[in-house]
C-alpha cells in the first residue's frame, strides 16, 4: 500500500528537521574545537620555569622598547625603538606619554657590549618627519662596492589617512647619522611589520594584519586568519610572493640569500623559502615551535635562527593595551639550520617579564646574547651554555 501524502510530507517535515539538526551540530563542534584551540594556544595552561644562558643585564642608555634590530658581520647592530601603531589603545598612548618616548634609532656594538648604545642622529627632510616617526622593522643592505650600508626603517606615521611606510638611509659612521635618501608606500602596505632587503632599492616586507581598524583586527587575531602576506618590491612593482599566513610578522634571509625565513606569528610556526631568481618564494618547510615568534635573527657564521618569542599569547595581548601595567614573558630560540632548513630548537632564555617584558629580537654575537622588547628594556646576557 502507497503512503498517503499526509505520511510522504512528514517524512518530508522529519528529513528537513534533521537535516537543520545535523547542521547546527556541526556548526557547533566546528566552534567549540576553535575555541578550545584558541584556549590552548592563549597559553592559559601553559608554564615555564624562569632560565638564563649565563648572567645578564639591562643596557643603559635607551629608551623603554627595541622593538627590532639588525646586526652587521662586524657586531654592529642597528636598534629601532618607539614602536607605535595607530589604535593601540589607551595604555599605550598613556606609557608613551608618562615615559617621554619617541621615534628613535640606536647603535649597539657586540665587540664593545658593556659600552651600551647610542643614539643615532636623524633629521627631518622635504620627504621625512622625524617629529612623526614610530620605527618598527629594520633591515640593513651592506653596498661593498661603495663602502656603505643602506639602512631600510618600517615606519608609522600615524598620519590621517592611515599610510605606512619603509624609509631608507644611509648610515654615515664617522656622525653617527642616518640620513635620509627616500620612502617607499602604496597599496601593496597593509599594515607592514618588517623589512629584508634583497639591494639597494628592493627588498621583502611583511604584513601581519589584513585589516586596520581596532575591531576587524581583534576578529582577525581571534578567528586566527590566514589572511597576510610577504611582498617583494624590485624598485618599481610590487608583487606579493607568499599569502595563506596567519600574521606575518618577522623575516630574514639566509647569509647566501638562497632562503627566505618568515614567522607567521598566530601560526606559531617558522616557514622556509626558497628564494627564486626573479625574487618569488617557493614554500620549502614549516616548523612548528608553540610559541608565538615575532623577529627573526640569522648568525652570519653559522646560519642558526635566533627569535624572539611570546610563549604565552594572552599575557602579551594585555602587555599591549596596558604596557606600564601588565608584564609578558620572554622567550628566546636558537634554530638549528643546515640546508636551509630548521632542525633542531634550543630555548636560551625565559623570563617572566621582570627582567625583560615581551621579547621581540634576539642574537647570540661573541658569546653574548642581545635581546630586545616592544616596550619594555634591552638586554644582554653573557652566554655559558653550550649552542
Amino acid at each position: 500500500m502507497s503512503p498517503s501524502y499526509c505520511e510522504r510530507s512528514c517524512r518530508i517535515m522529519l528529513s528537513k528537521g534533521t537535516c537543520v539538526k545535523i547542521v547546527a551540530v556541526s556548526l557547533l563542534a566546528v566552534a567549540v574545537q576553535h575555541i578550545a584551540r584558541l584556549v590552548v594556544s592563549s597559553g592559559i595552561f601553559t608554564h615555564h620555569y624562569k632560565h638564563f644562558p649565563g648572567p645578564c643585564r639591562k643596557v643603559e642608555n635607551i629608551q623603554l622598547g627595541s622593538e627590532d634590530f639588525y646586526t652587521l658581520p662586524d657586531g654592529l647592530t642597528f636598534i629601532s625603538s618607539g614602536f607605535r601603531m595607530q589604535n593601540m589603545g589607551r595604555g599605550v598612548e598613556e606609557h608613551f606619554r608618562k615615559n617621554k618616548l619617541e621615534g628613535r634609532m640606536y647603535l649597539f656594538d657586540f665587540k664593545k657590549a658593556d659600552a651600551g648604545v647610542k643614539e643615532l642622529k636623524i633629521r627631518s627632510t622635504d620627504l621625512f618627519n622625524v617629529d612623526t616617526f614610530h620605527p618598527h622593522g629594520v633591515g640593513v643592505w651592506e653596498d661593498k662596492k661603495a663602502g656603505r650600508h643602506v639602512v631600510f626603517v618600517v615606519n608609522h606615521p600615524l598620519e590621517e589617512p592611515v599610510a605606512d611606510r619603509i624609509e631608507k638611509f644611509i648610515f654615515d659612521p664617522n656622525k653617527l647619522e642616518l640620513l635620509h635618501q627616500a620612502y617607499y608606500s602604496g597599496e601593496a602596505m597593509k599594515s607592514v611589520n618588517d623589512v629584508q632587503p634583497t639591494g639597494e632599492d628592493s627588498f621583502y616586507f611583511t604584513n601581519y594584519q589584513y585589516f586596520r581598524n581596532r575591531v576587524p583586527v581583534t576578529l582577525e587575531t581571534l578567528l586566527q586568519l590566514r589572511i597576510t602576506d610577504v611582498v617583494h618590491f624590485d624598485a618599481n612593482n610590487y608583487t606579493v610572493v607568499a599569502d595563506d599566513l596567519a600574521s606575518a610578522n618577522g623575516i630574514a634571509m639566509s647569509k647566501d640569500g638562497q632562503y627566505i625565513y618568515v614567522a607567521p606569528c598566530l601560526g606559531q610556526e617558522i616557514r622556509v623559502f626558497r628564494r627564486n631568481k626573479d625574487n618569488s618564494l617557493t614554500l620549502q618547510q614549516i616548523f612548528p615551535l608553540y610559541t608565538i615568534p615575532d623577529n627573526i635573527q640569522v648568525d652570519h657564521t653559522t646560519g642558526d635562527l635566533y627569535v624572539g618569542c611570546h610563549p604565552i599569547a594572552y599575557k602579551v595581548l594585555l602587555h599591549m593595551e596596558e604596557p606600564s601595567e601588565h608584564l609578558a614573558p620572554s622567550q628566546v630560540l636558537q634554530l638549528r639550520v643546515k640546508d636551509g632548513n630548521i632542525t633542531s630548537a634550543q630555548e636560551l632564555l625565559y623570563d617572566h617579564g621582570e627582567l625583560i617584558s615581551g621579547s621581540t629580537s634576539a642574537l647570540v654575537y661573541n658569546r653574548k646574547l642581545l635581546v630586545g622588547s616592544i616596550f619594555h628594556n634591552l638586554v644582554t646576557c653573557d652566554v655559558n651554555i653550550p649552542l
